[in-house]
């Protein structure tokens, strides 16, 4: 978000809170790893689609799992872009840091969509995204 980036639709947020609350979707983009998104229990059904600034050639994606010990735990997930260009799917194997995983798209808006989770509320820490603007 330090860049512009915002969130643009979310799958929902623990409680029925807006973007902005205690466990709202804004906590995965803000930098800091003490707060975090959850979703109401969309377990596999978890997605957060995030606007950037401007067009930008993404050199790789950062996703930062949230856990509540044996659930809510993300294992893979794949990135959308806003024309419908699928990339993944990117296995996470534990919540202990952040996972970067390399990709070469272009695009302004993408969908982080969970595949594969161990149910609950799932969500996120951090998600991140590296790349340089088209101009």
């Amino acid at each position: 978000m330090e860049n512009g980036a915002g969130v643009s639709g979310v799958s929902s947020n623990f409680g029925g809170g807006a973007d902005d609350s205690a466990f709202g979707t804004s906590n995965a983009l803000d930098g800091d790893p003490a707060t975090e998104w959850s979703s109401a229990g969309d377990g596999d059904d978890a997605w957060i689609e995030v606007e950037l600034a401007e067009v930008t050639r993404i050199r790789s994606v950062g996703f930062w799992n949230r856990t509540m010990g044996n659930s809510a735990q993300v294992r893979s997930f794949q990135v959308t872009t806003y024309d419908g260009e699928v990339h993944g799917p990117f296995a996470v194997d534990d919540a202990t840091t952040v996972y970067y995983f390399d990709t070469n798209l272009e695009a302004k808006r993408l969908k982080f969509k969970v595949l594969e989770t161990s149910g609950g509320n799932t969500g996120a820490l951090e998600i991140e995204v590296s790349g340089d603007p088209v101009r």
